[in-house]
């Protein structure tokens, strides 16, 4: 629930000016979440309902991401929702670990955090840095690393998600510092592309994305929307790389999402 928030969140604060009347219907159910989110971390202080790292580091991110869409409709509750997102991250931090590891049968195999912690670590800092645009959270940031190289992103694994938020600092800020998160998402984007050479991407007989067997459509869409988000710091800033001897630029990742699309549609 926490990362449908922040993934909701996030495209609005990406394409809110092309959603219409429809923005209104999004930020009600970002809302909704947000409100959620908030009594779970303010009903009883120093404790919030679904502890641990990773599902306290993800509703900071949430509530983070969520601060951003309300900060000029409704700035005293975007404020209450950094306030609170700064809080539950702190709890992250203080009380590390997965909470699957507590709760194995009722989460596993299911639920099970597969990838460990760390990486809601690194994706709840990038959007407190987002949000409040605080030196701390650029500290945080640098210290969780960006070592891991995924080829997917999802619920469970946000690695690449973080990349792709902080390189828009490295495209369209020029910041140096970020570099290695552009880095990070141009080596994602190299294992997404079927002709690239560095790609660990399959395809079903009908040409879809395959990731897992289990709910494939979840790693595809959400693929999908890193692939059209990059393209749009990409283009704003005309960058281009190399996977291999394939050369990318922003349409190779719209055309790419668009087949994607497509064959999603068809099936």
């Amino acid at each position: 629930m926490a990362f449908t928030t922040t993934m909701l969140s996030w495209s609005t604060i990406e394409y809110g000016k092309r959603m219409g009347p429809q923005m209104k219907e999004a930020r009600s159910a970002i809302r909704y979440a947000a409100d959620y989110f908030l009594k779970c971390a303010t009903s009883t202080p120093g404790r919030l309902y679904n502890p641990v790292s990773d599902v306290a580091a993800e509703t900071a991110a949430a509530l983070a991401a969520t601060s951003i869409v309300f900060r000029k409709v409704d700035p005293s509750y975007s404020k209450l929702l950094l306030r609170t997102a700064q809080k539950v991250y702190q709890f992250a931090l203080q009380y590390q670990g997965s909470y699957s590891n507590s709760l194995v049968s009722a989460a596993c195999p299911f639920y099970c955090s597969y990838s460990g912690f760390k990486d809601e670590l690194l994706w709840g800092a990038a959007w407190l840095f987002r949000a409040a645009n605080a030196v701390y959270y650029y500290k945080l940031v640098k210290s969780l690393g960006a070592d891991d190289q995924p080829d997917i992103f999802s619920w469970d694994n946000k690695y690449v998600g973080a990349h792709v938020l902080l390189s828009k600092r490295a495209l369209l800020n020029g910041d140096k510092n970020f570099d290695q998160y552009r880095q990070e998402a141009d080596n994602f984007m190299c294992k997404v592309f079927l002709n690239s050479p560095p790609s660990t991407t399959q395809c079903t007989q009908g040409g879809l994305m395959f990731k897992l067997p289990e709910s494939n459509l979840q790693y595809v869409t959400a693929i999908t929307f890193l692939l059209t988000t990059y393209s749009k710091y990409m283009s704003a800033t005309k960058h281009t790389f190399n996977c291999g001897n394939v050369f990318i630029t922003t349409n190779t990742c719209r055309q790419a999402n668009i087949l994607v699309q497509l064959v999603h549609e068809l099936t």
